[in-house]
C-alpha cells in the first residue's frame, strides 16, 4: 500500500498541511498522483475509465526521514472496495457473512415482497377495473344527463301548450322518474367505486407497512454502519462517524467515510505514518453534471468530509497562508452622487461574510459613507463593480439586472486544453443548479436548472499554451463564467488558478497565483441622466 517516490525525484517538505477544500497541490501530490495514473493505466484495472475521484496522500514514516505516499479511491471500483495497491475501506462492509451482508439481506427481501404485490396479478386488475369503472361511470352519467336534459327541454315545451292535468301529471312524473334513475345510476356506480378502492386499499396499506418497516431498517443500518466507522485525528483522538456528525447537530449523509481523502488519513493514523500533503484528482471519463475532467485536482466535498475531514486533521499543521491572498487596494474608476465605480480586487469578497475578510462594500463604505451592493463578483475574482450611494439608484440598478439589460466583458486566461481547436467564438448554454453536496460548486442541471448563457471569443493563445478569452455572459448565475470554461460539454478548459473546477493537473506545469478572471467592462444606464453609459477597468490583474 505504501509507494516510494523515484530516487532522483526531490521537494521541499510542505510546511503545513492541505486544506482539502481550497488548495494548489503541492509538487509531490503532482507526482505522486502521476504516478498513480501511469499505474492505473499500465494494469488496466475494468471501471476506472467510467470516472473516479482518486486521493494521494504524501507522508513520512516513523523514525525516518524517507517520503513515501499512498493511494486510495472514492467508493468501489468495479464493486470491488480493496485493488491492489490502494488503501483499504476504513470499515469493510464486503464480508459475505457480516452483520451488513446480514441486514442488507433483509431489507433487499422487504424489496422483495413490495415488488411482489406491485406486479401480482389481483393488484394490476383491480387496477385496471378500477379505472376502467371510473371511466365507465363518467361516460354513463354524461350520457343519462344528455337525455334528461333533452327530455326536459321537451317536457317544457308540451306545458307551454298544455293544461290537461293529466298529461301535466305524466310529465312530473316522468321527470322524477329520471331523477331517480339518475340517483341510482351515481349509487350503483360509486358502490362498486368505494369496493374496488377498499380492496386496492388494503393491498396498499400492505405496501406502507412494509415501506415504512423498510426505511426504519435503513435508517437502524445506516446508524450502525456509522457506529462501526471509528476514525483517528493527529492528536491522537477517535470517535465514530456517528458521533462526529452528531457533535456538529447533523446527520451524516450516505456514503460518509467513503471518499478518498478520509481513507488516506485514517490509514495513515493507524500505519504510524506522518500525513504532509493531499490531493484529489479526477480519473476517467467526465460526468454529465458536475465539473470533472481527467486529470485534474478538485475540493474535497463538504457534505460527507467537512465534518469528517474537521475531526480527523486535528493536530496536524494547518496552511495559514490563504490560497488567494487580496495584495492590491481597491481602485475608484468613477464617484457622483448616485454611484461608485469601483474597480475590486482579486481576494477581497464584495460584501460581508462570515470569514472576517474586509470586504470591498466595507471599504467603500468606511470611505465614503453609505453604499448599496447592487451585484457580486466572486471573491476571487477582480474588476469593474457598481455601487449605489442612494436607495433609489440601488432598486434602479438591481432592476437592470434583472432584465438583462446590463451588459459586462470578461477577461479569463484559461487552461491549455479543452475545446477550442478551430473555435474562436461561440455560445455555451449550460443551465446551472447549486451542487448541494459540494458547497459552493454549482452543477450543469439539464432538467432543473437554471438557464445559462455565455458567449465567448479567443482574444490569442499564449506560448505557453494558455488561452486569453473575452467572455459576455448573457445572464447572471452564480460561478457561471467558472462553470462554462471548465464543463466537459462547455469549453472543457478551467479558468486559470481555480481551485474549486480544476484548474490544476497532471498534464500541465501551468500555474496561477490567483484566479485569472477578471471584470473589464460594464455598459448601463445612468440611473439619474438615463444615458447609456460604459466605464472600463483601467489595469489587468492577473
Amino acid at each position: 500500500m505504501i509507494h516510494h517516490f523515484p530516487e532522483d525525484f526531490s521537494f521541499e517538505i510542505p510546511s503545513g498541511f492541505t486544506d482539502p477544500f481550497r488548495y494548489r497541490p503541492h509538487p509531490s501530490v503532482i507526482m505522486a498522483a502521476r504516478l498513480v495514473a501511469g499505474r492505473i493505466e499500465d494494469s488496466h484495472i475494468p471501471g476506472f475509465e467510467e470516472g473516479k475521484m482518486i486521493g494521494v496522500l504524501v507522508c513520512r514514516q516513523e523514525g525516518g526521514q524517507s517520503l513515501c505516499y499512498i493511494a486510495a479511491f472514492s467508493g468501489n471500483v468495479g464493486g470491488f472496495s480493496r485493488i491492489e495497491g490502494f488503501v483499504p475501506p476504513i470499515y469493510d462492509l464486503s464480508d459475505p457473512d457480516g452483520e451488513f451482508r446480514r441486514r442488507e439481506a433483509e431489507i433487499t427481501s422487504l424489496n422483495r415482497d413490495i415488488d411482489s404485490i406491485l406486479t401480482c396479478e389481483e393488484y394490476k386488475e383491480t387496477l385496471d377495473l378500477l379505472a376502467e369503472t371510473e371511466s365507465d361511470y363518467k361516460s354513463s352519467l354524461e350520457k343519462m344527463k344528455s337525455s334528461i336534459s333533452r327530455s326536459k327541454a321537451a317536457r317544457k315545451e308540451m306545458r307551454k301548450n298544455c293544461c290537461d292535468e293529466d298529461i301535466l301529471s305524466a310529465l312530473e312524473r316522468e321527470s322524477q322518474h329520471e331523477k331517480a334513475e339518475l340517483h341510482r345510476l351515481k349509487l350503483s356506480f360509486r358502490n362498486r367505486i368505494s369496493e374496488l378502492q377498499s380492496s386496492l386499499k388494503a393491498i396498499s396499506d400492505k405496501i406502507e407497512i412494509l415501506k415504512n418497516q423498510r426505511v426504519l431498517m435503513s435508517e437502524s443500518l445506516q446508524d450502525w454502519i456509522f457506529r462501526q466507522y471509528i476514525v483517528h485525528n493527529a492528536s491522537g483522538d477517535c470517535a465514530s462517524i456517528a458521533d462526529i456528525f452528531s457533535e456538529e447537530g447533523l446527520t451524516a449523509p450516505g456514503g460518509t467515510g467513503e471518499c478518498a481523502a478520509p481513507k488516506l488519513l485514517e490509514y495513515a493514523y493507524r500505519n504510524n505514518l506522518q500525513p504532509l500533503a493531499m490531493g484529489e484528482f479526477w480519473y476517467g471519463k467526465s460526468p454529465q453534471t458536475a465539473v470533472r475532467t481527467h486529470g485534474h485536482f478538485y475540493p474535497s466535498c463538504t457534505s460527507k468530509c467537512g465534518p469528517l475531514l474537521k475531526f480527523m486533521m486535528k493536530g496536524l499543521p494547518s496552511e495559514m497562508k490563504p490560497a488567494h491572498e487580496c495584495h492590491q487596494d481597491p481602485l475608484i474608476i468613477y464617484e457622483d452622487e448616485s454611484l461608485i465605480i469601483v474597480e475590486k480586487p482579486s481576494g477581497m469578497p464584495s460584501v460581508p461574510g462570515l470569514d472576517g475578510r474586509t470586504s470591498l462594500q466595507e471599504w467603500l463604505a468606511d470611505r465614503h459613507g453609505e453604499t448599496h451592493a447592487v451585484h457580486r463578483l466572486d471573491m476571487d475574482t477582480s474588476g469593474v463593480m457598481i455601487f449605489a450611494k442612494t436607495q433609489e439608484a440601488a432598486v434602479n440598478i438591481r432592476k437592470q439586472f434583472e432584465e438583462h439589460s446590463i451588459l459586462k466583458t470578461y477577461r479569463a486566461r484559461i487552461s491549455p486544453h479543452g475545446a477550442l481547436e478551430g473555435s474562436s467564438s461561440g455560445l455555451i448554454d449550460l443551465p446551472l443548479s447549486p451542487d448541494y453536496d459540494e458547497r459552493p460548486r454549482q452543477k450543469v442541471d439539464i432538467m432543473q436548472g437554471k438557464e445559462a448563457h455565455t458567449k465567448y471569443r479567443i482574444a490569442g493563445i499564449n506560448p505557453d499554451g494558455t488561452a486569453e478569452i473575452s467572455l459576455y455572459p448573457q445572464t447572471g448565475r452564480t460561478h457561471q463564467l467558472r462553470v462554462h470554461c471548465a464543463h466537459a460539454s462547455g469549453l472543457s478548459s478551467p479558468i486559470l488558478g481555480d481551485l474549486l473546477y480544476g484548474s490544476y493537473s497532471l498534464e500541465t506545469d501551468t500555474t496561477s497565483e490567483r484566479l485569472c478572471l477578471h471584470a473589464l467592462s460594464i455598459t448601463f444606464t445612468h440611473p439619474v441622466t438615463g444615458e447609456r453609459v460604459t466605464f472600463c477597468s483601467d489595469r489587468l490583474c492577473y
